[in-house]
């Protein structure tokens, strides 16, 4: 019998990528895995303070940054050239890692070129068809290719939703075209682990997430400044900058943190505050667990969180609003009116999917 060595790479485009793989790692840990981590920046900051005893390794992300001034889909594209060459250099720096610390399974978070074919390679993402800009319409069909193309280098796409009707992420990861080494794993939380514990006290009216790449993280946060409290409810702003987890006073009603460890942010989201945030998937994982409302806040130019905000809005489920026009106050009573998302019942099989995995070696 063995227990394999399993290396796990976020993307560094945004801390989601990171705390999605929190339960993967967790329960790999628990199974008898040994696990090593890849990243830098904050993603390696914010996984170090989860699992300080774990072994890590500096893996240079894509360090992706956006001008307030550049539309995101123009800068993207304008990056191309230098995101294929970071794939294939990631490539070449993975031979030398799994040489060098004999590792079995690599599992890595949307990034294409963690590959190899003398190991077992696994893809995580929910954009298996990605949705560009109507500006960039034209690359559409030449992106699906490619991504697909990358998709199918792995043994298995891991994709954190459910299969059917009820799901998260709508057409980017559901229709006739998905490859065949996709796997739906159900959705990923941090807080998953600790759903059937009672709710806390509420502390706050309103918890502020502020998230995502520069420069948009800092505009977001200098919008949300300009505009709590709202009604002088008590909220918190949480900056998405890891390494203090101290919630300071910064004004009358408004507290502020620049990042909390998981179990904190679990217990005051499970009190039952408002959430204003950006519709990352991740976050939306995490709210979907925790059953909070929300005022989705995608950032400007991604078409990904644009499509899964106005998806949900559609639905009846969360008010959304853009950057530009945002208006705390008046979100704050539409918002309060619609249900949110009810928690998940079944239990993620993302468990079963890694025991499948643990027994290819174990046999």
């Amino acid at each position: 019998m063995k227990n394999p060595k399993v290396l796990v790479c976020p993307l560094d485009w945004g801390l989601g990528h990171a705390t999605r793989c929190i339960p993967i790692i967790r329960y790999l840990k628990e199974c008898g895995a040994q696990v090593i981590i890849a990243s830098d920046g904050p993603q390696l900051t914010l996984l170090r303070e989860e699992f300080p005893d774990m072994e890590f390794i500096l893996l240079p992300g894509y360090k992706m940054t956006y001008n307030r001034f550049v539309p995101i889909a123009f800068k993207v594209l304008t990056e191309v050239p230098r995101l294929f060459f970071k794939v294939a250099n990631e490539n070449k720096l993975l031979k030398t890692i799994i040489k060098e610390n004999n590792i079995d399974v690599v599992i890595s978070d949307n990034r294409y070129g963690l590959w190899n074919k003398n190991v077992y390679s696994i893809i995580i993402t929910h954009q298996v068809n990605i949705i560009v800009p109507p500006s960039l319409k034209f690359t559409g069909q030449l992106l699906h290719r490619i991504t697909h193309k990358y998709i199918s280098r792995f043994d298995e796409c891991w994709v954190p939703d459910f299969e059917g009707d009820q799901n998260l992420s709508g057409k980017l990861s559901h229709g006739a075209d998905i490859p065949s080494n996709c796997k739906y794993i159900g959705l990923l939380s941090r807080f998953d682990r600790s759903a059937l514990r009672p709710a806390p006290e509420r502390r706050y009216e309103i918890i502020a997430i502020v998230s995502g790449p520069e420069t948009q993280r800092t505009i977001f946060e200098e919008k949300l400044l300009a505009q709590l409290p709202v009604e002088d409810k008590p909220c918190l702003l949480i900056r998405g900058i890891p390494g203090d987890t101290r919630i300071r006073t910064l004004r009358r009603s408004v507290d502020v943190a620049d990042h909390l460890s998981s179990n904190e942010l679990e217990s005051i989201l499970r009190s039952g505050p408002m959430v204003i945030c950006r519709a990352g998937y991740s976050t939306l994982m995490d709210i979907a667990f925790s059953g909070n409302k929300a005022i989705l806040v995608p950032t400007p130019g991604q078409t990904e969180q644009e499509y899964l905000a106005s998806n949900l809005a559609e639905s009846g489920i969360f008010y959304t609003t853009s950057q530009k026009q945002m208006n705390l106050s008046s979100a704050f009573s539409k918002a309060s009116l619609l249900p949110g998302i009810q928690p998940p019942n079944e239990e993620s099989s993302y468990k079963t999917v890694i025991n499948e995995l643990l027994n290819k070696f174990r046999q």
